[in-house]
Protein backbone atom coordinates (compact mmCIF):
# COMPACT_ATOMS: atom_id res chain seq x y z
CA UNK A 1 0.00 0.00 0.00
CA UNK A 2 2.77 1.94 0.48
CA UNK A 3 4.31 2.05 -2.50
CA UNK A 4 1.08 2.86 -4.15
CA UNK A 5 0.67 5.87 -2.09
CA UNK A 6 4.14 7.24 -3.31
CA UNK A 7 3.36 6.50 -6.61
CA UNK A 8 0.02 8.06 -5.96
CA UNK A 9 1.58 11.02 -5.00
CA UNK A 10 4.33 11.23 -7.76
CA UNK A 11 1.39 11.31 -10.19
CA UNK A 12 -0.19 14.51 -8.77
CA UNK A 13 3.31 15.68 -7.94
CA UNK A 14 3.60 15.82 -11.88
CA UNK A 15 -0.15 16.94 -12.53
CA UNK A 16 0.56 19.76 -9.97
CA UNK A 17 3.09 20.93 -11.99
CA UNK A 18 1.89 20.92 -15.55
CA UNK A 19 -1.07 22.24 -14.86
CA UNK A 20 -1.82 26.18 -15.73
CA UNK A 21 -1.51 27.65 -13.75
CA UNK A 22 0.41 25.83 -12.31
CA UNK A 23 -0.86 24.37 -8.37
CA UNK A 24 1.66 24.69 -5.93
CA UNK A 25 0.09 23.89 -3.23
CA UNK A 26 -1.34 20.66 -4.31
CA UNK A 27 2.54 19.97 -5.37
CA UNK A 28 3.76 20.71 -2.16
CA UNK A 29 1.04 18.37 -0.03
CA UNK A 30 1.79 15.65 -2.97
CA UNK A 31 5.62 16.17 -2.32
CA UNK A 32 5.35 15.74 1.68
CA UNK A 33 3.62 12.80 1.21
CA UNK A 34 5.55 11.17 -1.14
CA UNK A 35 8.14 11.65 0.31
CA UNK A 36 6.67 10.21 3.62
CA UNK A 37 5.47 7.26 2.00
CA UNK A 38 9.16 6.90 0.40
CA UNK A 39 10.53 6.99 4.82
CA UNK A 40 7.88 4.51 5.97
CA UNK A 41 9.12 2.23 2.88
CA UNK A 42 12.59 2.71 4.04
CA UNK A 43 11.59 2.05 7.59
CA UNK A 44 9.62 -1.38 6.55
CA UNK A 45 12.27 -2.81 4.05
CA UNK A 46 14.93 -1.65 6.71
CA UNK A 47 12.64 -3.67 9.72
CA UNK A 48 11.58 -6.62 7.34
CA UNK A 49 14.75 -7.37 5.37
CA UNK A 50 17.72 -6.00 6.85
CA UNK A 51 17.66 -7.42 10.39
CA UNK A 52 15.91 -4.44 11.75
CA UNK A 53 13.65 -7.07 13.40
CA UNK A 54 16.27 -9.10 15.26
CA UNK A 55 18.08 -5.63 16.26
CA UNK A 56 15.24 -4.83 18.18
CA UNK A 57 14.68 -7.96 19.43
CA UNK A 58 18.03 -8.05 20.97
CA UNK A 59 18.59 -11.37 19.92
CA UNK A 60 21.42 -12.16 16.64
CA UNK A 61 20.59 -14.41 13.61
CA UNK A 62 23.49 -16.85 14.81
CA UNK A 63 21.04 -17.21 18.30
CA UNK A 64 17.69 -18.15 16.67
CA UNK A 65 19.70 -20.41 14.64
CA UNK A 66 21.42 -22.08 17.35
CA UNK A 67 17.78 -22.74 19.23
CA UNK A 68 16.16 -23.96 15.88
CA UNK A 69 18.74 -26.47 15.38
CA UNK A 70 18.27 -28.01 19.39
CA UNK A 71 14.77 -28.52 18.30
CA UNK A 72 15.25 -29.92 15.44
CA UNK A 73 17.93 -32.33 16.92
CA UNK A 74 15.57 -32.95 19.78
CA UNK A 75 12.43 -33.53 17.46
CA UNK A 76 14.53 -35.80 15.66
CA UNK A 77 15.74 -38.04 18.84
CA UNK A 78 11.61 -38.30 20.00
CA UNK A 79 10.68 -39.39 16.86
CA UNK A 80 13.66 -42.28 16.96
CA UNK A 81 13.20 -42.93 20.38
CA UNK A 82 9.39 -43.69 19.63
CA UNK A 83 10.24 -46.20 16.72
CA UNK A 84 11.73 -48.08 19.21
Amino acid sequence: MTTALMSYSMVFMRFAWRVQPRNYLLLACHGTNAAAQALQETRFVNYWYYGGREKKLGVSVDQVADKAVGKVTEAVKAVQDAKK
